[in-house]
């Protein structure tokens, strides 16, 4: 039998964290050194681990040379990419454009050499397929986009030319989720067919399977086989680069617009580099990772398809539509301040002129749970809604 002295030390070490104070009061990085607190063991070539104690997120500073990306079998001799090339809106270390900030910075940073990754939250039922953004398929009856729950979308789409980049400043919310479900705003960058697609994505997110928080995170998500079992969120699987030491992809961002208040939104940029062909992501005008030309075949080259907009998935739990909201959680008729919306939209053609889109697709699916209102120049919408309402009551 275990003492009690023995079982009890356990714990404390298991639990125990140091916490500092600097001299003008600010909290200094708090040290995990449980693993309980997520239910996942630190990544390897963890060299400093961060808690921010206000959202419960457990940050780990991992070496840049051992992060999970380069556990690809494809990436075994990658040489690592520190900037895109000269020819791109920015580079790896500038100003963050905006108010945008992530919470975990009140509590330490991590140093040079090393990439922020977010531990992982241990909510998920490993007994059925995650849920996960999709590009909406036309060929696809919505209830069966991806097997996990209904989709439904409020987008817009640019399709037939080729593509090596997207663009928009997305305004950003805490809409209502409900328990194992999703709310997305972001662009999709796409090649491929829709049975074998290949998309890299970015937005923001709130997604009761992966966190408690019920708060916006920048997010990722890949695929390379029409959602069949390659690609992942973030860095949760091998070959999504992370090269920058600020941002942790899956982290909480404040602040958020507020009803008939101040309203904040996030800069999102894909774009491709020619002489590498890899797929970059800027976040807030910062240069933050990249996707390999390794991991895709239709996406080693320039893309057919972009879409802006809004998802949510609705799980089908209550018997009637859900109430998971998507934007702010009103219709575009509202407008600004109360509606959310994707400003500024541009693509980068073959020669990477940034250009406004043109003939956009409006892809709605219920428009009495969610909605779209382009502009009449084309370049800026508000979207989104409450879902379940007397107007939008079954599935």
């Amino acid at each position: 039998m275990v003492s009690p002295q023995i079982h009890l030390s356990k714990w404390l070490v298991l639990i125990i964290s140091i916490i500092g104070m600097t001299s003008d009061g600010h909290a200094r990085a708090r040290i995990l050194i449980s693993n309980q607190v997520t239910g996942f063991n630190k990544p390897k070539g963890t060299v400093k681990t961060i808690e921010s104690h206000e959202t419960g997120e457990v940050i780990d500073c991992v070496d840049i040379f051992k992060q999970p990306a380069f556990d690809h079998p494809l990436l075994k001799n990658h040489t690592i990419q520190m900037k895109p090339n000269s020819n791109q809106k920015a580079n790896g270390e500038k100003y963050v454009e905006g108010a945008f900030r992530q919470v975990w910075w009140k509590y330490g940073e991590c140093p040079e050499g090393t990439v922020p990754i977010k531990r992982r939250q241990n909510l998920t039922n490993h007994h059925v397929r995650p849920l996960t953004p999709r590009l909406h398929q036309l060929n696809l009856s919505r209830n069966d986009i991806n097997g996990v729950g209904k989709h439904e979308y409020a987008a817009v789409s640019m399709r037939g030319g080729n593509y090596n980049g997207a663009y928009a400043k997305i305004n950003v919310w805490n809409p209502t989720v409900m328990e194992n479900e999703g709310t997305f705003s972001q662009i999709w960058v796409a090649a491929g067919p829709d049975w074998d697609v290949n998309t890299v994505e970015a937005g923001w997110m709130i997604n009761r399977e992966r966190s408690n928080t019920n708060e916006a995170q920048i997010f990722t998500f890949w695929t390379g086989n029409g959602y069949r079992g390659s690609g992942c969120y973030d860095v949760d699987c091998e070959g999504f680069v992370h090269i920058n030491r600020q941002f942790a992809l899956g982290a909480v961002i404040r602040p958020v617009s507020v009803y008939g208040g101040d309203q904040y939104d996030v800069p999102i940029r894909i774009t491709r580099v020619l002489d590498t062909g890899s797929w970059w992501l800027h976040v807030a005008n910062i240069a933050v990772a990249y996707w390999p030309p390794e991991l895709f075949s239709y996406l080693k080259g320039p893309a057919t398809r972009i879409d802006w907009g809004g998802e949510i998935v609705d799980m089908q739990q209550r018997g009637s539509h859900t109430s998971t909201q998507m934007g702010s959680g009103h219709f575009p008729y509202e407008g600004l301040g109360h509606a959310s919306y994707f400003s500024n939209l541009k693509f980068i053609d073959e020669g990477l002129i940034e250009r406004d889109p043109e003939n956009l697709l409006k892809i709605v699916h219920r428009s009495e749970c969610y909605d779209l209102m382009l502009n009449k120049f084309g370049v800026d919408f508000y979207y989104g809604g409450p879902g379940f309402s007397p107007q939008c009551t079954n599935f």
